[in-house]
């Protein structure tokens, strides 16, 4: 149980809602998601279970893949399906070669607005308690990162994309951004996330096929390591005599090291195995690769971050 259960959350309750109904199902005490889905959003909702939420914290900065619709000609206060209509505009020489134009200026590092309606918060409250109450408050863009957005298809006003997207992009407002370029308003109308880092739509599970799972007795089957979730970290190999130094806490001396990658520094994460590739920890470099080579033998070269045994 202490692994990973790469859920497909439905359009309707929300991710905290999903959470507690995978608790409730697989009788779990402690369970938490990789990244927040709106309520009207579906797709790709990786939940840790048990010790498995001790990883939570390094996949939550995972880059995200979604599948979104938005509607030209009217912008809405929540900016998306839900909201009410504050803007409208004229969509009717909006064309894919208009559209495919500006895409490509949203493409790179750019500053983002969190909307109003979002869970971000301000002094403790989050602010769509304070767009429900009437109150806008000024907010700081966020730099954000989008390497590819890319045009599927446009029916009427409706139009169909994929966006690769670093994590904390609001898609909603990226659709709300895109109608004020295209100067006739927009809003989103559906999305779908087809991925987060590693998990993807292939090894996901809608909470039809877990409950089946595990009224069939191969659900355990069908979760996904921490080790395997963790794979995009670059890898520190321990030897054998330091694995209960590392549970006790005590961060990995340079001697303590099998191997290590080639080039690390600090502000990394990297994972700590041993030689059956166990995971047992998250460390995070002290120098970089060159300063290494200079350390003597028992000076420690990385800080534990989390201990995962």
């Amino acid at each position: 149980m202490n692994n990973i259960v790469n859920l497909y959350k439905p359009q309707g309750p929300t991710s905290f809602q999903m959470v507690q109904w995978v608790k409730n199902l697989l009788g779990v005490k402690k369970a938490g998601h990789i990244g927040t889905l709106d309520p009207m959003a579906e797709g790709i909702l990786p939940i840790g279970l048990d010790r498995g939420t001790r990883i939570i914290q390094f996949l939550s900065s995972l880059p995200k893949v979604y599948q979104a619709e938005m509607v030209l000609g009217s912008a809405t206060d929540t900016q998306d399906a839900t909201g009410q209509v504050i803007a409208t505009g004229n969509p009717e020489n909006i064309t894919e070669e208009r559209i495919r134009s500006v895409f490509e200026g949203f493409i790179g590092e750019q500053q983002q607005v969190p909307p109003m309606f979002s869970a971000k918060k301000n002094k403790g409250i989050p602010l769509y308690k304070l767009a429900r109450s009437g109150i806008t408050i000024d907010r700081k863009p966020v730099t954000v990162t989008i390497p590819s957005l890319e045009f599927i298809g446009k029916e009427g006003n409706r139009v169909e994309f994929e966006v690769h997207c670093s994590a904390g992009t609001y898609v909603r407002t990226l659709c709300h951004d895109i109608g004020r370029e295209l100067g006739c308003e927009a809003h989103m109308s559906r999305l779908v996330r087809t991925q987060v880092g590693n998990f993807d739509l292939k090894t996901s599970l809608t909470p039809e096929a877990l409950e089946m799972a595990v009224a069939d007795g191969s659900f355990a089957g069908k979760l996904i390591p921490v080790e395997e979730a963790l794979s995009f970290l670059p890898e520190i190999r321990i030897k054998e005599s330091f694995v209960s130094s590392i549970a006790n806490g005590i961060a990995p001396s340079k001697s303590s090291l099998e191997t290590i990658p080639q080039r690390f520094k600090p502000g990394m994460n990297l994972r700590v195995s041993h030689v059956s590739h166990h995971l047992l920890a998250i460390v995070e470099p002290v120098v970089d690769q060159d300063s290494f080579a200079e350390l003597p033998p028992r000076e420690v070269a990385f800080k534990l971050k989390r201990v995962l045994i």
